[in-house]
């Protein structure tokens, strides 16, 4: 009984962690994750409301969720580069790293403000 656990433990072995594979995936998602954002911003900011944002902040707000789907896809990019090349770690990774979702954040957070300021109290 004892031997069937010990195979066991042996047949399952953890693998050695690829950080490019974790990182090309967590590129993957905050592009999707940004784009769809876009989209909601923009399907909602152009409704018809009496209350509609100012042109100004809205152009800022899609232009911060834009530039974190940039920066994500171009992360995305540079992993794929990486990898395909055996080149050593490019320094722009960790500006995109950080970055993305630093302007998605901030994109996000901008809209909701304009949004709820918009609603009628």
């Amino acid at each position: 009984m004892s031997d069937d656990l010990d195979e066991a433990k042996v047949a399952v072995t953890p693998e050695l962690h690829d950080g490019a594979a974790y990182l090309y995936d967590y590129f993957k998602h905050l592009t999707s994750l940004s784009i769809l954002t876009l989209g909601g911003v923009l399907a909602i900011s152009t409704g018809t409301g009496a209350d509609k944002p100012a042109k100004e902040p809205m152009i800022a707000v899609i232009v911060l969720v834009g530039f974190a789907a940039l920066m994500a896809f171009s992360g995305t990019s540079e992993v794929v580069r990486q990898k395909a090349t055996g080149k050593a770690q490019g320094k722009w990774l960790t500006f995109y790293r950080t970055g993305a979702p630093i302007a998605l954040s901030l994109g996000v957070g901008g809209f909701l403000y304009l949004f709820l300021k918009g609603l009628p109290a």
